[in-house]
């Protein structure tokens, strides 16, 4: 678990944020990467495939002994009627699809209802979630550019303090990867609609893909705070929380800060913390990377 965290604004937040003593937990609707959490869950298989993978199964079932978890089902009753018959006196592939085939588009509409309610609550949650984004590095140039305004913003160092169960202290680092999470295969959910198998609840955990990015991201090393409780406000897609005087450890003015700005904003965090420190970033004269005075 990190100790600290760093969290890049402008100047005009950072502000807030003193005047406040708050920061802003965001829903995944505000976010400026569309691909953030905010993708459908879009399965990645073609629905007019379901009768051809239903039979196959179906098939494999009949000459097999596996368990049927809801036998008392009208489906699982035929599959264990058409079993019962294989052993005894065999039975054509033909006869099989005589009896399930009837029964196929009833299920396939179950499946469609149900890719439906999964996006609905899908979308609800990304309206309902409110995500804090920080980061492991306080010196990366590319997030001094484009969150702290160009270098003239600041960077606040965040105690994750867990003896005083902030919500830093459970915060969780993001995973990169080269795709979005989909969803449920075609498999899974023929398992799921005619036999009671259900698939992995883990695979639409929404917490599963509010903590995973694209890669291009990647040089952010960021952790996220995703908040899920009830909010009246939900038209505001953002909720404020209060941190301790305590958390706010150092601030870090940007190379290309404003005086004026630097020696108001350090009187501010200063009257929040008076142990806070305070750091000024310089460029290095040999190198693309940035050096921290403390003022």
């Amino acid at each position: 678990m990190q100790e600290h965290f760093y969290k890049y604004t402008d100047i005009r937040t950072a502000e807030l944020i003193l005047d406040n003593q708050s920061f802003r937990f965001s829903s995944p609707l505000k976010f400026n990467d569309p691909f953030d959490i905010q993708n459908d869950l879009a399965p990645s298989f073609d629905l007019n495939d379901f009768p051809v993978i239903a039979m196959s199964m179906i098939e494999e079932y009949i000459n097999n002994d596996y368990p049927i978890s809801n036998p008392e089902d009208g489906f699982a009753k035929a599959i264990l009627s058409m079993r019962s018959c294989v052993k005894t006196q065999g039975y054509k592939k033909a006869d099989i699809e005589r009896i399930t085939y009837p029964l196929l588009g009833h299920l396939m509409g179950e499946v469609e209802y149900l890719i439906s309610q999964v996006n609905a609550h899908w979308q609800k949650s990304m309206k309902d979630s409110r995500v804090f984004c920080v980061t492991e590095d306080n010196d990366n140039l590319l997030m001094w550019a484009h969150y702290a305004e160009n270098h003239t913003g600041v960077v606040f160092e965040l105690a994750a303090m867990p003896e005083a169960d902030t919500p830093l202290s459970v915060a969780r680092k993001v995973k990169y990867t080269d795709k979005p999470l989909g969803f449920y295969s075609l498999e899974d959910l023929v398992k799921w609609t005619l036999f009671g198998i259900e698939p992995d609840a883990s695979i639409l955990q929404y917490s599963n893909h509010a903590y995973r990015k694209s890669s291009v991201w990647s040089y952010e090393n960021e952790w996220r705070v995703v908040d899920m409780c009830y909010y009246e406000r939900k038209q505001d897609l953002f909720v404020d929380h209060k941190f301790i005087p305590k958390q706010l450890r150092k601030v870090f003015f940007g190379c290309k800060s404003d005086e004026d700005n630097i020696r108001r904003l350090s009187n501010k965090a200063k009257e929040i913390n008076r142990d806070v420190e305070i750091y000024r970033a310089r460029k290095m004269q040999h190198d693309y990377a940035l050096q921290f005075e403390k003022i």
